[in-house]
């Protein structure tokens, strides 16, 4: 992205009241590091970092990764409110290039550098709640990609993490069609959310086989993208790629934090989970490329993981 790009991005218009509104149970800390961001990006240093990072040759696409939006349980590892993913889609209509998961994959096939802040939206899990935060996107024009556990879709189906919970329904197979008929793409999350690193063989073809026949005869679509469930290190295993290709899948996707490269056509691809990031200033500063330094000289101190 050249500097008169960067100059060119209208300026932020959310105040830091606003970002502590769309963020509920903000910490005194948190607020600070808010007031910080804010001050960071209107002093003119984050386009600066962020043309820094452009001439260092960083052209990646973010794909940022949701579960749930809801005001029924509070904020948590899985969930956002409904307050803070409007901000999200206000701050992404405003200020990011948010593409469909086909044109992504267009241009790292084409080896095509990125349209500068590139921002691909993904869903896992099936709560009926994305259904609801489909249409919001629909309202602010944005695209995203849902991830759909087949044996899930119009079931009572709980998943173990959600003991305790309020309980949550999930997605009905006419929620899934309305989903797509909004205009966003559907991909498998396999059949029964299995961890993948932890089977072999025939049950590791039937998770990534079965799962698309299910998706494609219910949607009447082609099924091109796998999102692995848990999606660490050790919830895939290297030989579920050519796997995957073999039964038709063109992407898949892992949650292991990360920006998508331009050589990145081939690997199981990184996502950014939403709830860790406190404020729309913060979030904008990490897809933005403009902490890159911080993150850099974090690593060279072993403050964190390199």
């Amino acid at each position: 992205m050249s500097r008169g790009l960067v100059e060119s991005l209208p300026a932020a218009d959310y105040g830091e009241e606003s970002i502590v509104a769309a963020t509920p149970c903000l910490g005194f800390s948190d607020f600070a590091r808010s007031v910080a961001y804010g001050a960071y990006r209107r002093s003119g240093l984050m386009a600066a970092q962020e043309c820094v990072a452009c001439w260092r040759g960083r052209e990646a696409v973010a794909v940022v990764l949701f579960h749930r939006v809801t005001d029924e349980i509070a904020p948590d590892g899985l969930t956002v409110s409904t307050a803070w993913f409007r901000g999200f889609c206000d701050l992404m209509r405003r200020r990011f290039h948010v593409i469909p998961m086909a044109e992504m994959q267009r241009v790292l096939a084409s080896g095509q550098r990125p349209t500068a802040r590139s921002v691909v939206i993904t869903f896992d899990d099936c709560y009926r709640d994305n259904l609801p935060a489909a249409r919001v996107l629909a309202d602010y024009d944005l695209s995203a990609t849902f991830f759909i556990p087949t044996q899930y879709v119009g079931t009572d189906h709980a998943f173990d993490w959600d003991v305790g919970l309020k309980r949550m329904p999930n997605l009905t197979w006419d929620d899934v069609r309305a989903i797509a008929q909004l205009g966003h793409s559907i991909g498998s999350h396999s059949v029964s959310h299995a961890d993948m690193g932890l089977i072999h063989g025939d049950e590791a073809r039937y998770e990534l086989l079965e799962s698309k026949r299910v998706l494609e005869d219910r949607l009447a679509m082609p099924i091109r993208w796998f999102a692995y469930p848990f999606s660490g290190a050790a919830n895939f295993r290297p030989v579920h790629w050519p796997l995957a290709q073999e039964l038709g899948y063109d992407l898949c996707f892992s949650a292991m934090r990360g920006f998508v490269q331009p050589n990145a056509q081939g690997n199981i691809l990184p996502r950014l989970a939403m709830p860790p990031f406190r404020s729309l200033a913060h979030l904008e500063l990490n897809l933005s490329g403009s902490l890159d330094w911080f993150y850099g000289l974090k690593r060279r101190l072993s403050l964190i993981p390199a």
